[in-house]
């Protein structure tokens, strides 16, 4: 079993992230009963948009030489994750794709340790192609609560480990997060689409006591 190399680390929260305002509804004072739904809509869609905004722009800060407008794949996102009918519209994380290329697609299977911030992960030997077995595993979470985001590239594991263990930072412990996998390649080149393992539920260690 290979433990990440990463322990503990930060989350990059909004604050300092550029990212859009919510519209707030103006309404005249004759403004008909239907402007009002209408307004309401457009702002928590913008809502929802601002959120893709803000994942789309921190993994790129983590990820320096990925060149992508955050704010077109935000977009191409919505089409495909919001879900639902107002007043009751929400993002559906598992279509949103943080991460796109050409590399092979992990192909795993995650559970959580007892009681704990830990994250087993394993997977079986990848024979496309397009892959390499010092494909370096990237680990992606997202805390809605927290309004966080963890993007870890260098957790130490490559395609050749097939299972690893991964710790979530402390600050999302007693929270869900979502959860994405993907790889990059050992020249920090190419990369493959993210995939999407799962929302989970962080324990607060600390609640339990010593396990």
């Amino acid at each position: 079993m290979k433990t990440s190399k990463i322990k503990n680390t930060e989350a990059v929260s909004k604050t300092g992230i550029r990212f859009l305002r919510s519209l707030r509804p103006r309404v005249s004072p004759q403004g008909t009963t239907v402007q009002v739904p209408k307004s309401s809509k457009l702002s928590m869609i913008i809502k929802l948009f601002d959120i893709l905004v803000y994942l789309f722009e921190a993994c790129s800060r983590h990820l320096q030489n990925r060149k992508v407008s955050a704010y077109r794949a935000a977009s191409d996102n919505l089409k495909t994750a919001m879900e639902g009918e107002f007043p009751k519209l929400s993002i559906d994380f598992s279509k949103v794709s943080i991460l796109s290329g050409t590399l092979a697609a992990p192909s795993a299977t995650m559970n959580q340790n007892n009681r704990s911030n830990k994250l087993n992960i394993s997977w079986a030997e990848c024979t496309q192609c397009n892959s390499n077995q010092n494909d370096e595993l990237i680990g992606i979470m997202y805390c809605p609560e927290r309004e966080g985001f963890w993007c870890e590239q260098n957790l130490g594991i490559t395609r050749a480990d097939e299972y690893c263990t991964i710790d979530v930072p402390n600050v999302f412990e007693g929270r869900d997060v979502h959860v994405w996998l993907a790889y990059r390649s050992a020249d920090h080149k190419f990369y493959s689409n993210s995939v999407y393992m799962g929302k989970v539920f962080i324990s607060n260690t600390k609640s339990y006591g010593k396990l």
